[in-house]
């Protein structure tokens, strides 16, 4: 395969992460969802510590300094290994970093993709994960390419299964995983 043959819209991306620029995946109204940068992180780590959010949400790293480190590492990696990954998502306005959405190949579905999000607990009931979801769920089937999401949830977090439905995700079935009943939903980009 040859440079001329290469999608011009990833030669973009990849000579932007090469140049240690974060890449800009969606713009809304009100949010911007961009590649994560260090100077994200210990906001975003802030946010994850918020009960109502770390209950749910995968956990980081035990210290922000181990957090940190390991994000440099993934901005390095998995970006450009990947092509999408976890990102950051701010208010256009503010620039105020609200939350963290992103794809991730799946640990507990084989071969299977997964979308993931929160939102931090002043920024909730706005629509910002909704939003947020939305543009997302473009950009992988428009730009990645991507047919089909799946999206992993613990059932009692009702407002996360209410979003997951409000942006197109269906769900499929209950599973178990460490013992902890999840609702396994999927999102069909072709319907």
């Amino acid at each position: 395969m040859s440079i001329q043959e290469l999608d011009p819209a990833f030669v973009k991306r990849d000579a932007a992460r090469k140049a240690g620029l974060p890449v800009e995946i969606a713009r809304t109204k009100r949010l911007l969802i961009r590649e994560t940068i260090l100077e994200d992180v210990p906001k975003l780590y802030q946010l994850w510590q918020e009960p109502s959010v770390k209950r749910y949400v995968q956990p980081m790293q035990p210290t922000l300094e181990e957090e940190i480190a390991y994000m440099a590492a993934y901005i390095r990696h998995a970006y450009a290994f990947y092509d999408f990954g976890l990102w950051t998502v701010l208010e256009e306005d503010s620039g105020q970093v609200v939350g963290r959405i992103g794809l991730s190949v799946s640990e507990h579905l084989k071969e299977a993709v997964e979308l993931g999000y929160l939102i931090g607990t002043a920024y909730q009931r706005k629509g910002y994960a909704k939003e947020a979801g939305q543009a997302v769920l473009h950009y992988a089937k428009e730009v990645l390419d991507l047919s089909e999401m799946h999206l992993l949830s613990d059932p009692e977090n009702i407002a996360s299964c209410k979003t997951a439905a409000a942006i197109g995700f269906t769900e499929c079935e209950e599973i178990y995983i460490q013992h902890r009943k999840i609702t396994h939903m999927i999102w069909e980009g072709n319907k």
